[in-house]
């Protein structure tokens, strides 16, 4: 029999893992006897989710998490949320979760926004549609149509993953994924700047500049250089029907960990290691998965026959090792960009952008090019995910 795969979970593709993957040919690998999933964030309670439904209700799942349940998605102690903020309207998991959970949603409301050169706005939505898309096309040619053209492509050939699901069709990794999702133009995405992608799909350099780099500013605090995939997902985030769960997103990683039945393990995990051992009466090798973590009472071991990763591997967010690995885990070597989001309460002074009268700024988000005398990525009005907190907005 094979063994039990070790499972590094991503968490954008986070339910590919749903199938195993098992050939056919031979007989159906008896349920594990144990799962662990380092991670509570969105990837760690939905896979714990897809897990029991997989598995069914006699398996134990424990899910271990160092920090609040939610990842990325909870909120701020002073309730307004800094990560995942928004959901796209074909994020169909996530549709389904919170319609299975009853969790009511919010419809994000239009706001008017605007690109701040550093000196002037060069573009400034109105309220009115049919003259914002005039003075796209005035500005820009056909880049801005052509632009949601491109993402759409690339959204329907992602959105192929949700058929590969429902046959529980399983990847060994992210390449394979996206070569099945989108060919070999999307694998790479994975080893170019979203900047040159655009560039070799006919973009404009003014476009580039003035529209793609910051949105890329607004939505993780980097310009065109971020990578290709990523900045074609950060700009599906200019599709209208994005929404909310009222109360904050990290409800939706709530309640998954409470319909998986799983066990929330608070505690930090240390390092993970395999171990080879004979299993069932065949006795066939099995390898299991030694999890030491550190928590309230002390250092602690557990044994896990299938263990999934839904934790970023990097020092300074899980600093885990992989002990007697075969072949060896390398290492994550990449650095994590660090953001920092600031959260005011008060008013913008509008005078700083060239509006004497402040009735006359409507702006609700402002998007910037990279300036070197500009100090700020972007701001943005954000209200609270909790009923009873701020009764006003707040600047973010």
């Amino acid at each position: 029999m094979p063994a039990e795969p070790l499972v590094l979970l991503p968490l954008l593709l986070l339910a590919a893992v749903r199938g195993r993957g098992a050939s056919g040919a031979e007989e159906p690998p008896a349920p594990p006897a144990r799962i662990g999933v380092i991670g509570a964030g969105i990837g760690g309670t939905a896979a714990a989710y897809f897990l029991r439904q997989k598995f069914g209700r006699d398996v134990p799942i424990d899910v271990f998490e160092r920090r609040e349940v939610g990842g990325r998605l909870a909120p701020l102690n002073v309730d307004y949320e800094a990560g995942g903020d928004v959901i796209h309207p074909k994020n169909l998991h996530m549709k389904h979760f919170a319609e299975e959970l009853g969790l009511p949603t919010l419809q994000r409301q239009f706001s008017p926004w605007g690109i701040y050169n550093g000196d002037e706005f060069v573009f400034e939505e109105s309220g009115w549609y049919v003259w914002n898309v005039l003075r796209l096309l005035w500005h820009y040619g056909l880049n801005p149509l052509r632009m949601y053209m491109w993402v759409q492509e690339i959204l329907d050939k992602f959105m192929r993953i949700y058929r590969y699901q429902s046959h529980d069709y399983a990847f060994s990794s992210n390449e394979a994924l996206l070569h099945a999702l989108g060919g070999t133009s999307f694998v790479q995405l994975l080893n170019q700047t979203i900047g040159e992608a655009m560039q070799k799909a006919g973009f404009s350099q003014k476009f580039i500049n003035e529209m793609i780099t910051p949105v890329m500013r607004f939505n993780y605090g980097q310009g065109a250089h971020i990578n290709g995939f990523v900045g074609a997902v950060s700009l599906l985030g200019v599709d209208s029907g994005l929404w909310s769960v009222k109360g904050g997103n990290n409800l939706v990683c709530n309640g998954l960990l409470s319909a998986s039945e799983a066990q929330l393990i608070s505690g930090t995990v240390l390092s993970v290691e395999e171990k080879p051992r004979q299993k069932g009466r065949s006795g066939h090798p099995a390898k299991l998965y030694e999890v030491t973590y550190h928590s309230k009472s002390g250092l602690t071991t557990e044994l896990y026959d299938i263990l999934l990763i839904a934790t970023p591997l990097q020092r300074q967010i899980a600093n885990i090792t992989f002990p007697n690995f075969h072949p060896p885990i390398p290492e994550f070597s990449r650095h994590y960009h660090q953001t920092v989001a600031t959260f005011v309460h008060g008013r913008i002074n509008t005078t700083f952008f060239g509006y004497q009268d402040p009735s006359q700024f409507v702006l609700s988000s402002i998007f910037t090019m990279e300036h070197p005398k500009l100090f700020i990525n972007s701001i943005g009005i954000v209200s609270p995910v909790k009923k009873g907190t701020a009764a006003e907005p707040t600047l973010g």
